[in-house]
This record gives structure tokens, sequence and C-alpha cells, in this order.
């Protein structure tokens, strides 16, 4: 009696704490989530956006790969030898990092997980703020050339230029971004919003 009650106890107690996956198997398991600031994903592009998102990422589109993958001073000559730029300008550093996302992450999007809804409730002024910071980057804001390419590779993804602007202005939550453009949407929001200056204009 006490055998059979011992082996149904730890029957019990299998099933309840399941063993681990071999080592093996645990290398395949994906992902769930990336470290991305809610507040990045979730911010709400209103109507007033469209001409400065639709600007930029023009902008960005036609800066050669060539350019943005030989680094940050070639760059900024590029910027400066395309009148986009005063060579004399007392640059911001944009100090955050950009996300550590490979290229082939970008397809699906099974493997984000949706942390929450903070919606960005934002004054008439706030946004105004927000919208000059768009337009005013590139001539006030060293923004490193990995990042923006980075950014140019999202614009693709999603589509191009018109199709990105359109999704960002139609999708508020990252549950909405996720469901419209998958992760490439929420990845451009988190840069775009996540370089210094615009952060600081828009938050």
């Amino acid at each position: 009696m006490k055998f059979l009650l011992s082996t149904t106890l730890l029957a019990s107690l299998a099933l309840a704490f399941p063993s681990p996956l071999p080592q093996e198997a645990t290398s395949v398991v994906p992902q769930t989530d990336i470290d991305i600031d809610d507040s990045l994903v979730s911010y709400n592009f209103t109507p007033a956006f469209t001409s400065s998102l639709d600007d930029l990422f023009n902008l960005l589109d036609s800066i050669p790969d060539s350019v943005l993958e030989s680094g940050d001073e070639a760059l900024n000559q590029w910027f400066i030898d395309n009148d986009l730029r005063d060579p004399s300008a007392d640059l911001l550093l944009d100090t955050t990092p950009a996300l550590e996302v490979d290229d082939l992450d970008l397809v699906g999007d099974e493997t984000l997980v949706e942390r929450g809804v903070l919606v960005a409730r934002a004054s008439a002024w706030k946004i105004a703020k927000c919208v000059a910071s768009i337009v005013q980057m590139i001539a006030t804001t060293a923004v490193p050339a990995a990042k923006l390419l980075k950014i140019k590779k999202y614009i693709k993804a999603l589509g191009g230029v018109k199709e990105s602007v359109k999704l960002l202005l139609g999708a508020t939550t990252k549950a909405e971004k996720l469901k419209a453009g998958g992760k490439a949407l929420v990845y451009l929001s988190a840069e775009l919003l996540g370089i210094s200056s615009v952060k600081a204009a828009c938050f």
C-alpha cells in the first residue's frame, strides 16, 4: 500500500512540475520578447504627423546605403553636401542605443509579447513640439548612421514610405501595430521615437 501511494504521489508531482526541456530542445524555443519601452510603440501618431513623417522617410530613403554603411562622418558629410545640415551646426547627440534586432526577425509577429496598452495622450502643444522635432531632426541631431540604416530597412520591409506612414498613423497600441505591420512597424516606431531629441519633445 505504501509503495502504491508513493508511486501515485510521484506521478502527481511529475505532472505538476514537468521536467525541463533537454538542452538541445531549449535552444530552438523562440524568444518571447525584446526590451522595448511600451510608450515608444503605443504613441498615437495623429494626422498632424503626416507631412513630417512623409518628408523624413523620403529623405532617409534617398540616402545611399553605401553612405550609411560608411559611418557617421560619411553621413554627416552627405547631409552637408546636400544642404541638409549646416557644417557649423552645434549638433545634439543621440545617445539612445539602437535596438538589437536581427534583420531576419522582421518576419512574423508571433514572438513579440504585448505587455500592456499605454496610449500617449498628448496635448496640441505637445504634438506640435513632437512634429517639429521630427522635422528638425536631421539638421539638429547627430543620429548614428547605423540607426538610420535600421530605420530605412524597416521602411522598406513595410512596403515603402507611403505605406509606412499610413501604418504608423493607423495603429496606436503595440497590439495594433503588430497586427497592422508586424514587428517591423513596432521597431520603426521605437527607433524613431527613441531618438534623444525626438523623445525629449514627444514625451
